[in-house]
């Protein structure tokens, strides 16, 4: 083996090796000791297949190839998104060549003197005096030095938290083409210049991998503008529903009023005509009356007391619970199923609404656990706020999709939050129902979901008079934000935590 096959090698393993260290330390992704010790010889195989020029693999497609398996590799490894992969590891290979030829001016001007004493300009390189595998190895070693050096900033101990976002794959693919196109285009062999298709194949690629990432970035443009439009119209649907929810809030209230006075002014009325049978029967106890027509009077009276006693029976068996929607997990339709319970013992109508299943929910978006807590800590919040109330008692639970993304909501008829807790929720364990059971500790909870899970969490506080005075929203749309949507702006201090929406 020449002088030149070790120097490719040793030059393609640091890189290599430095791109996974690179690509581990941004994602902040802990790796065994076990899987850092198996990527030597893992880049080993790969310095190896650049280095000896396979004639089935042109070296000029030796990288892209590389960089497609290290992503696949990378992905069932460190078991993150594909975007987050494809991002990182881009963005790390290019970092890795980028300090490869920062690690190469320095030593190459060192070495200078005694690699090219030798070399005119007519001459290629031959790379035969082994001291070039000196420079090499320099090169390789200050080239992952410089990247764990990086590392050890304090800004940068964390990683690159903007490699989650969305938009990080499309300028990852468009770095990679560029800097891909460039290496190989420098790197390669004197004698591909003499074809065409090799001059150029560095270009190609280059072009196709930006394309990609142009077409991604098309795409993702239309998929968030049909994503704003789906949500609006989510909102005005729910919008219109509400008000239904209002109209018919209203029309049974009504109903019921009419019922309750109804049944209050026959229940008297009833008792009445019983005891004015009764009194006559009393009467009808003197003598010279005929038995006859006493018993008939008295049968007549234990009729009219067994009808009461049978609409006070019948009254008593009315069962006000409803069948719930299923969201075809056992666990969380047992959690629906007991506040469900808890609010019919308190007095409150409660409603779920189920869009679609819930199971992709668990798959895609949050852990199942994680969701039942949220499901807990929210509707017992509900359940405190709506005690504490007076008015209507309604709470409304909405769970499943919600247009591109999955939500879990809660609106209820109590009383309204404080300005100053909205404002300090998830900086702080803040209730303002410690009294009657509040703890804080849910928000804080849900402060923590939200950042594991990229979620949203939007209030909306309603005016006066509706059948719900305000609600909360869980949406899984990787925003992370926090959004207070209410009729009293004026009342939140400026932060860069919240975003107040004046409604």
């Amino acid at each position: 083996m020449t002088v030149l096959f070790w120097c490719n090698m040793i030059g393609t393993m640091g890189t290599l090796f430095t791109s996974i260290y690179i690509c581990r330390k941004a994602v902040s992704h802990k790796t065994s000791p076990l899987l850092n010790v198996l990527s030597i010889p893992w880049c080993f195989i790969w310095a190896l297949l650049y280095a000896i020029d396979l004639p089935w693999l042109p070296s000029l497609a030796v990288r892209p190839v590389t960089c497609i398996v290290f992503v696949v590799v990378i992905r069932v490894t460190f078991k993150i998104k594909p975007d987050t992969v494809v991002s990182a590891y881009l963005l790390s290979y290019g970092s890795s060549y980028f300090l490869y030829f920062i690690a190469g001016i320095p030593i190459g001007l060192a070495f200078a003197p005694f690699l090219g004493a030798e070399h005119t300009a007519e001459k290629i390189v031959e790379f035969s005096e082994p001291i070039y595998l000196l420079s090499y190895i320099l090169v390789a070693s200050v080239q992952f030095l410089m990247a764990y050096g990086f590392f050890k900033i304090r800004r940068f101990k964390k990683g690159f938290p903007f490699l989650f976002k969305k938009y990080t794959v499309v300028i990852a693919l468009v770095a990679a083409g560029i800097v891909l196109a460039l290496v190989s285009l420098f790197s390669a062999p004197r004698e591909t210049y003499e074809n065409s298709f090799l001059a150029f194949f560095p270009f190609i690629v280059g072009i196709l991998i930006i394309g990609v990432g142009i077409f991604i970035w098309i795409r993702r443009g239309i998929k968030a503008f049909y994503k704003k439009w789906v949500r609006e119209n989510n909102e005005e649907l729910y919008r219109r529903e509400l008000e239904e929810k209002e109209r018919e809030i209203r029309r049974l209230t009504e109903l019921c009023e009419t019922v309750r006075a109804a049944n209050h002014g026959m229940i008297h009325r009833q008792a009445a005509v019983e005891r004015r049978v009764a009194e006559i029967l009393e009467r009808m106890a003197e003598p010279g009356i005929d038995a006859g027509l006493r018993g008939e009077l008295a049968e007549a009276l234990e009729d009219v007391r067994g009808l009461s006693r049978e609409y006070g029976e019948k009254v008593g068996r009315v069962n006000t619970n409803k069948t719930l929607p299923s969201t075809n997990v056992k666990t969380a339709d047992a959690l629906f199923a007991h506040f469900a319970e808890k609010c019919a013992d308190s007095g409150i109508d409660f409603t779920l609404k189920v869009n679609g299943s819930v199971v992709p929910m668990i798959e895609k978006a949050i852990a199942r656990d994680r969701l039942e807590t949220l499901i807990g800590d929210h509707l017992q919040d509900a359940l405190i706020a709506v005690s504490a109330g007076g008015g209507t008692r309604n709470i409304l639970a909405v769970i499943g999709e919600a247009g591109d993304c999955y939500e879990f909501s809660v609106h209820d008829s109590g009383i309204p939050f404080e300005a100053d807790t909205l404002a300090r929720l998830g900086a702080e364990r803040v209730t303002t129902r410690a009294g009657e059971g509040g703890s804080g500790f849910g928000f804080m909870a849900t402060f923590e979901t939200m950042r594991e899970c990229g979620a949203s969490l939007i209030i909306r506080e309603n005016k006066p008079g509706g059948a719900f005075s305000k609600s909360v929203t869980i949406r899984f749309d990787g925003g992370n934000r926090y959004i207070i949507k209410t009729h009293r702006p004026g009342g939140f201090p400026p932060s860069d935590r919240y975003t107040v929406v004046p409604q």
